[in-house]
Parts: structure tokens; sequence; C-alpha cells
């Protein structure tokens, strides 16, 4: 009888083990899972925060590019001031 109480013990053992196996291949999926789903959360991070950086360049490039323009307009302007004052003082010298 001992050797069919042992063989029963092996039995229950090993059904334990199967049972426990099944549930770390459950837990290990499931964090299988989160992971990938971390790894598609950063990657649209990465990309939302590339885009704001880019939106960023550009709203800064734009602001000064505005501010070149508005600084040459006025260095236009004293030009053609310059440019007539010099025409006006020829003509009254004759």
């Amino acid at each position: 009888m001992s050797w069919f109480s042992n063989a029963r013990d092996l039995i229950r053992a090993l059904d334990g083990l199967t049972r426990v196996e099944d549930k770390h291949g459950a837990l290990i999926e499931n964090l299988r899972n989160r992971v990938l789903h971390l790894e598609a959360r950063e990657a649209v991070l990465v990309a939302e925060a590339k885009a704001a950086a880019s939106a960023a360049a550009s709203a800064v490039s734009a602001q000064h590019i505005g501010d070149l323009a508005r600084r040459i307009g006025v260095l236009e302007e004293q030009a053609r001031q310059n440019n007539n004052f010099g025409r006006t003082r020829r003509l009254t010298k004759d």
C-alpha cells in the first residue's frame, strides 16, 4: 500500500506543479502584454514630443524671421531717406 500512497502523492504533487505552472504562464503572459502596451505608449509619447519640439522650433524661427524682416525694413527706410536727402542736398547746391 505504501507504493500506492507514494504514487498518489506524486500525482497530487505533479498536479499542483502543473497548476502553478499554468498560473505562472498566465502571469508571464499578462506581464508581456503590459510591456507591449507600455512600449506602444512610449512610441506615441516620443512622437508627440518630437512634434511639440518641431512646433516650438518653427515658432521660434518664425519669430526671429519676423524680427529680421522688421529690422531690414527699418534699414531700407533709413537708406531711402538718406538717399533722398542726398539728392535734395545736391539739387539745392547747384
